[in-house]
């Protein structure tokens, strides 16, 4: 975990002052939080992204795959957020996973 094992979200201030933020539909600045509280519970030191399938996104947005779809253009259109398809590798064979996956990196 990037930050400490606690109840909250982390989010700098700022983010509430930052015009891409404040054109974010409700939806996707739902979709933002829940990224960074993505950010928090899956980076640690040594890496600055974090990788989720659309469906276990959706999931956690409360959300169903159409709902995401709809709304992730918009939150990476913002340039808060970046992400690009990539393949996990199996520890023990090192092998590439078959689907892609995606990555996500919070800019802000």
């Amino acid at each position: 975990m990037k930050y400490q094992d606690g109840h909250y979200l982390e989010l700098p201030r700022s983010i509430f002052a930052d015009e891409r933020f404040l054109r974010l539909s409700d939806s996707a600045k739902w979709l933002f939080f829940v990224l960074k509280e993505m950010e928090h519970r899956y980076t640690g030191e040594s890496e600055d992204f974090f990788f989720r399938s659309n469906a276990d996104l959706a999931e956690s947005c409360g959300w169903n795959i159409k709902k995401l779809e709809r709304y992730k253009p918009e939150i990476l259109k913002s340039g808060l957020v970046e992400s690009w398809l990539m393949h996990w590798k199996d520890k023990n064979t090192g092998k590439k996973s078959e689907k892609h996956i995606t990555a996500y990196r919070i800019l802000v």
